[in-house]
């Protein structure tokens, strides 16, 4: 009989905050949400929401919940970001990531080590003298990963001006600039440069949020943005028929056991725990955010109509203080945005695996599988990206394949530059069997020398032809956005 009297003194609780919280239809929410009600108890498997793509819209309706969940938990958007840079936990922040060959995943300034560098070193050149090569000038990169980026530049500004008048002015005037949020990274960044970090300036900040101390840094520059984008935390927004769209929290548990924001890092910082935590999706009113429902009205006002998209979509109003904190950065720039995305339609058509990775490319890995062990990426709405960037005042001076900056820089991607890339690889990879490098440890295991493929060995040859030709493919997802102001 008690047990009786109070579930029924939890039911009419939950009764009178009704419309607080979405759930799936046919869970009880006294079940499901009593821990957010009454204290500690269990939210079930069932709202685990790790499968690809959400259910039919008419699988979700109001329920009477918790009291203001978004208070005590985080939002999808907040959960991502603490995945990635999380001081104590993060992917980024606890300088466990590994970069290029044999780490955890490739880009295109290393895949094409050092030839990206020097189309970033050529378009900055042919920017510098466009500028009618000011006294101050600088490369400035956001987010520079390992720094293979970086020193590829600057060791290419230098070469070309051994031997070209015009380029030793412009190497002389030159300074390389990294925005940095992650102090792991910024180590990681100035053991890799090494005697070339005194041609470097770091900030630390994340320009997404705030503006770098002492911008602007100069009247000229040129912005390098490589796959940052697609890390930028983005919410989780589901449409609702003939009402207001709804927001994905996310209520981490342990054990039965509801974990807070503070209580799930002390958590994730643990290693024998944190594989026990458990992840459930719940739905808030968007109501409850007005500045993410006024962002959502300006950008993707078709999750207001009365049949919205099926899919789940993922908004990001970061990309609106990112494009109005960079437009700072210099009094005149060029900011060059290479990642993978697409226009807007294609994100309305696309199942939610195709917008959503986590771990190793291909890997078919759901975020909450490893979050903080697993890279998140998302794949980029360049449509809210323009956007964006014209509300900060930018103009956008090109969008399309990425191959775009070899032509704009007079970078020929041919024999002679697979040969120079493997060349490098090769240099690399001795250095790193010698225990050179702060990456050997992973990247000397990585490769293999023969045309067949070893286990766990990539084949030098194979891969870099590969990765010219996918650099080249008009129809690649990688896409090149150049900005102006």
């Amino acid at each position: 009989m008690r047990c009786i009297a109070v579930r029924r003194r939890v039911r009419r609780r939950a009764e009178r905050l009704a419309d607080s919280v979405l759930l799936p239809e046919g869970h009880d929410p006294v079940n499901v949400l009593d821990d957010l009600v009454a204290g500690p108890g269990c939210i079930p498997p069932a709202l685990h929401m790790v499968d690809r793509d959400m259910p039919p819209r008419s699988d979700w309706r109001a329920a009477p919940p918790a009291a203001h969940p978004e208070r005590r938990f985080s939002s999808f958007c907040d959960f991502v970001d603490d995945a990635l840079f999380h001081p104590r936990w993060g992917y980024y922040s606890t300088g466990g990531v590994q970069f290029g060959t044999g780490g955890h995943y490739d880009t295109y300034p290393l895949a094409l080590s050092p030839l990206f560098g020097h189309m970033v070193a050529q378009y900055g050149f042919r920017t510098w003298r466009r500028s009618g090569m000011p006294a101050d000038f600088e490369v400035c990169e956001l987010g520079a990963g390992n720094g293979q980026l970086c020193l590829d530049t600057l060791l290419w500004a230098h070469e070309r001006g051994r031997h070209d008048r015009t380029w030793k002015a412009f190497a002389d005037r030159l300074r390389y600039r990294i925005v940095e949020r992650s102090p792991a990274l910024a180590a990681r960044q100035r053991q890799q440069l090494g005697p070339l970090a005194e041609w470097v300036r770091w900030s630390r900040c994340d320009p997404s949020r705030t503006v770098p101390r002492g911008a602007p840094f100069a009247a000229h520059g040129v912005i390098v943005a490589n796959e940052v984008l697609d890390c930028l935390p983005h919410h989780k927004v589901v449409g609702q028929a003939n009402s207001a769209p709804a927001v994905v929290f996310v209520v981490p548990t342990l054990s039965g056991l509801p974990l807070d924001r503070d209580r799930l890092a002390a958590v994730m910082a643990d290693s024998g725990r944190r594989r026990r935590v458990r992840y459930s999706e719940v739905l808030v009113p968007i109501a409850r955010s007005s500045r993410l429902a006024d962002f959502v009205r300006r950008h993707n006002r078709e999750l207001f109509a009365a049949r919205p998209p099926r899919r789940p979509y993922f908004v990001c109003p970061r990309y609106d203080t990112l494009q109005r904190n960079v437009a700072r950065l210099y009094d005149h720039a060029d900011a060059l945005w290479v990642d993978y995305g697409e226009l807007r339609e294609y994100h309305r058509r696309a199942p939610e695996s195709r917008r959503l990775f986590a771990g190793p490319p291909r890997s078919g890995r759901s975020i909450y599988d490893d979050p903080g062990g697993d890279d998140i990426t998302f794949l980029v709405d360049f449509t809210s990206v323009t956007s964006t960037a014209r509300s900060a005042g930018w103009s956008i001076a090109y969008y399309g394949p990425q191959a775009e900056l070899a032509r704009r820089s007079r970078m020929r991607l041919d024999h002679d530059a697979v040969e120079l890339v493997i060349r490098h690889r090769a240099l690399r990879w001795m250095l790193a069997l010698a225990g050179v490098g702060p990456e050997q440890s992973w990247q000397r295991r990585a490769v293999t020398w023969s045309a067949a493929p070893a286990k766990g060995r990539v084949p030098v040859r194979r891969y870099v032809e590969q990765s010219v030709r996918e650099f080249r493919d008009p129809t690649s997802l990688f896409k090149l956005l150049i900005t102006r102001r």
